[in-house]
Order: C-alpha cells, then sequence, then structure tokens
C-alpha cells in the first residue's frame, strides 16, 4: 500500500484544487502498451473512454463532446514523416497545447518512457509546457508516470523529480497513474488504492 498512499495525498490535494466543471481525462501516450492498459482501467470505472486504439470499435475518435480520451500519439496518424513520440515529442507536445485549451478537463494523463531507444532528456522537453499548464490559473492536473529503471541512462529519480518540480503528480506505476485520473476525475481519492 505505500506505494500509493503518498499518490492519494497527492490526489486529494488535487481535487480540492479542481474547478467542477473539470471532469474530463486526456491520456496523451507515447507506447500502444500503456494507452490499451489506462484504458482497461479507466473503462470499468469511468464508463465509455474514447481512444485512436480502443478496446471497442465503436469508441473510435472523433469523440463527442464530454467524452473522456486516451490516444496512443505511437500510431500511425501521429508519427508519418516524424519520429516516435518516444524520441520526439513535438506530437505530444500539439495535443498539450490543444488539451490546455479545454475548460472541462480535470487530468492530463501521460506516460514518459525511458530508456536507450527514447529522448535523451525528455522532461527538458515536456516540463516547460506541463509546468506552463499546471501553474495556470484553475489548471487541470498533470498525471505522470514514468516508465524506467534507475538504470536509464536519462536518469530515472532526475526524470520524475523533473516533473514533480513542474507540479506533476508522478504515478508509481501505469495502472495506479490512471486510477489517480480516475480517482480525480470522479473526486473519490479512495480509487487510488482500488485493487487491480
Amino acid at each position: 500500500p505505500s506505494e500509493w498512499m503518498h499518490l492519494q495525498q497527492d490526489v486529494e490535494q488535487a481535487i480540492r484544487k479542481l474547478a467542477p466543471e473539470r471532469t474530463l481525462i486526456r491520456g496523451l501516450y507515447s507506447g500502444g502498451t500503456l494507452c490499451y492498459e489506462a484504458l482497461t482501467v479507466l473503462q470499468p470505472l469511468l464508463g465509455r473512454v474514447w481512444s485512436n486504439t480502443p478496446l471497442d470499435k465503436a469508441l473510435r475518435v472523433p469523440a463527442p463532446s464530454g467524452s473522456h480520451i486516451a490516444l496512443d500519439l505511437g500510431e500511425e496518424e501521429y508519427t508519418q514523416g516524424r519520429p516516435h513520440p518516444m524520441i520526439d515529442p513535438a506530437a505530444r507536445l500539439e495535443q498539450l497545447a490543444g488539451v490546455a485549451q479545454e475548460s472541462d478537463v480535470a487530468v492530463i494523463l501521460i506516460d514518459v518512457v525511458l530508456g536507450h531507444g527514447s529522448h535523451p532528456d525528455p522532461a527538458s522537453e515536456l516540463v516547460p509546457s506541463l509546468s506552463a499548464i499546471a501553474h495556470s490559473e484553475n489548471a487541470p492536473v498533470i498525471v505522470v508516470y514514468v516508465c524506467g529503471t534507475q538504470g536509464d541512462p536519462q536518469g530515472f529519480d532526475r526524470q520524475c523529480q523533473a516533473f514533480r518540480d513542474a507540479g506533476c503528480i508522478v504515478a508509481p506505476t501505469g495502472a495506479r497513474a490512471a486510477l489517480a485520473a480516475a480517482a480525480i476525475s470522479r473526486r473519490d481519492p479512495s480509487l487510488v488504492g482500488a485493487s487491480l
């Protein structure tokens, strides 16, 4: 339980500051596996979650307004003519700029994948945008899962700390990140500790 106790406290604090009209989740994933995991965690708790890689073909984006959405930005429609988002965050930064303008989004959920095939310092690319969003008035909550180990060249602890310093909640696993997002969306911190 200790792995998610701090997370639950962070979620409780975030809920207290969140405007009531902010209820939706926007997942902006660089990895298909982590996007799929988020969909399988979120859908039982929130109902329909739309995606470019949906669990149910009927939930393929474009989504109607007022919908939860989780996108795999590593799919072809986002990578044509540009590197994968694990290497080049441009596609995700474009999506972030759009999501930041949506007044009903409660949570921006992102994964950051470390390792030899990834950007040498993803936090350096993402933090300026994330920090600007997190510190804006009436901001959505940003939940980040850093997928990596102490042995990764990007420096796992340094990456996690950079996202915390930017005002993001950093979750210990991808599934807990999705649960944290559901907890914030539903204003129910106990969901953070739900069994998986």
